[in-house]
């Protein structure tokens, strides 16, 4: 009876241990996916300078005309251009 009740709760402590570690992986996985996005805003910005000639004013731009994709359920983007010829400050965040 001790060795069934000591395999159980190895078990349970086994299946608990990996709960655990897949959310940690799930919530890393996001922070590196704010990273990525704020990465590919970056270059999206830059590739429109350099096509257009300015900056865009808006996230949507690049949405709209440059095949940007954002994941409006997990992150939010704060772009803020003060000009057409710098670069706009961005800030992505996990919603």
């Amino acid at each position: 009876m001790k060795n069934i009740m000591f395999s159980l709760a190895t078990f349970i402590c086994a299946i608990a241990i990996f709960i655990y570690a897949t959310g940690e992986m799930s919530v890393r996985s996001t922070a590196e996916g704010a990273i990525t996005l704020g990465n590919a805003i970056q270059r999206a910005s830059v590739q429109c300078y350099a096509i257009e000639g300015r900056y865009p004013s808006s996230v949507d731009y690049l949405v709209e005309n440059y095949g940007l994709q954002i994941d409006d359920k997990k992150y939010v983007v704060f772009y803020e251009g003060f000009a057409s010829n710098i670069m706009p400050d961005i800030t992505v965040s996990l919603r």
